[in-house]
């Protein structure tokens, strides 16, 4: 069968799709990914990791498929993501200096550009990680907000970007926060094709409104099991202000009478929930977390009693995120021993082994500058907005001011983690930092392989 010419990019895309699932292949899984495909396998769901990815794998087994079948369509849902977004993109900063035609291949460029060893993108592609499924939801949502932009209202294009803003708050806890953003963007659009003021704050609303119907019917139609995530990073905190200082944790009683070592408080990891449930021996009685009510009735005491106090243990452990000191847990290459029987196939594992050795290369050298460290990227995004937002001014200022905003979206999320930072792990903030790395990639691009004609926007 011919392929046009202008379908090429497409279709090489498809291509780096299928090789990087064949190299991956069935797909890679933590021990979170495990703990998720138990709870498809056995359809026993609780809300320590979000149930909807369990929900949607279990479908797909009970349809005849198998995992390596959805990470298929993961992959490609990502390869098309970061091209659509590159894409949009590159229209948007760049209009006819860059022609449709060529904006297809450089939107391929980026593509190629961002699975290089520099950027974690390809196993994140092919891991069944709710942060892997963030990134592609972030992605397309971006792409479909500017299309909204640019292109006018289409009820579907609407339908879409708002069911996908909605299912990113399904995919993670934290996700939550950046809703009224995306209704703030959704709002300029619909503003923008010309939607009446009621009808557009109603749809900027919907994001919000329907997470917050989906995810108690969601927990009640599944019988979702109630473990209260939230417990962890409470303990967390509340150990934190007791190694901060005595006589805080002398205001702490029920804190202090599960803490078993208080010299044992010295080796205190801001951010670490490994310090308390992992270590051994750990300084803190694990137990702690099951006592929710208690749990929450003393974090709320310290909340009101020692703000400024627990405001520093959560800044001290969101600065952990910020891959300044390390780059923490950059990729995961392996599906880890499993009861089920899955494992990589044994065709590609030398490739898999060259890939992961040049990774974690990468993760552990100056190298990591460029795709590691968060503070990096959330330096850029807090500089786009600026700059775009003086650009707002200009004449025609008003599709800049339109991607401040929807840039708005990758900060949200990475400041969520303000609210709780659980470990180290560079994948938690990745979906934000793609986003960034995907925008000024199509902006670099764009101006460098525009038609020679035309002054820089």
């Amino acid at each position: 069968m011919e392929i046009r010419k202008e379908r090429w990019p497409d279709a090489l895309a498809v291509a780096v799709a299928l090789a990087l699932w064949r190299l991956f292949f069935p797909g890679l899984m933590s021990q979170d990914s495990i703990i998720q495909y138990g709870q498809a396998v056995t359809g026993q769901y609780n809300d320590w990791q979000p149930p909807l990815m369990a929900i949607v794998l279990r479908a797909v087994l009970g349809l005849g498929g198998a995992l390596g079948l959805l990470m298929l369509a993961q992959c490609l849902a990502g390869v098309f993501g970061v091209r659509a977004l590159a894409r949009e993109s590159l229209e948007l900063l760049w209009g006819d200096r860059v022609p449709p035609g060529r904006a297809a291949w450089l939107a391929l460029l980026v593509l190629l550009v961002l699975l290089l060893p520099w950027s974690p993108l390809a196993f994140y592609l092919m891991t069944f990680w709710k942060d892997a499924w963030a990134a592609v939801l972030l992605l397309w949502i971006g792409a479909l907000a500017i299309a909204l932009f640019r292109r006018g209202m289409e009820r579907r294009r609407v339908a879409l970007l708002v069911l996908l803003s909605a299912l990113l708050g399904l995919v993670r806890h934290n996700a939550v926060v950046v809703l009224p953003v995306l209704g703030l963007v959704l709002w300029l659009g619909l503003r923008r094709a010309g939607m009446g003021r009621r009808a557009a704050l109603a749809t900027a609303a919907a994001p919000l409104a329907l997470w917050l119907v989906a995810n108690p019917l969601t927990d009640a139609f599944f019988r979702v099991t109630k473990l209260h995530p939230d417990s962890q990073v409470m303990v967390l905190d509340l150990v934190g202000i007791c190694a901060a200082g005595r006589d805080l944790c002398a205001e702490l009683p029920w804190t202090r009478s599960h803490i078993r070592d208080e010299a044992g408080l010295a080796r205190y990891r801001p951010g670490d929930i490994g310090f308390i449930f992992w270590d051994d021996p750990s300084p803190v009685d694990k137990t702690m977390r099951l006592d929710y009510p208690r749990l929450r009735a003393e974090y709320l005491y310290a909340l009101r009693r020692f703000p400024g106090d627990l405001a520093r243990v959560k800044l001290t452990a969101f600065k952990t995120l910020l891959g300044v000191d390390q780059t923490s847990y950059f990729f995961h290459g392996s599906i880890v021993q499993n009861p089920y029987g899955l494992r990589l196939n044994d065709r590609f594992a030398p490739a898999r082994g060259w890939l992961s050795e040049v990774e974690t290369n990468v993760s552990e050298s100056g190298w990591r500058w460029l795709g590691g460290v968060h503070l990096v990227w959330i330096a850029v995004s807090v500089l786009w907005v600026a700059v775009l937002l003086a650009l707002s001014f200009r004449q025609g200022g008003e599709r800049y001011r339109f991607l401040a905003c929807l840039l708005l979206v990758p900060l949200g999320y990475y400041l969520s983690y303000l609210a709780a930072t659980p470990t180290h792990d560079f994948r938690f903030m990745y979906p934000s930092t793609l986003m960034a790395q995907c925008v000024t990639l199509s902006w670099a691009l764009g101006g460098t392989l525009q038609k020679p004609t035309g002054r820089a926007p």
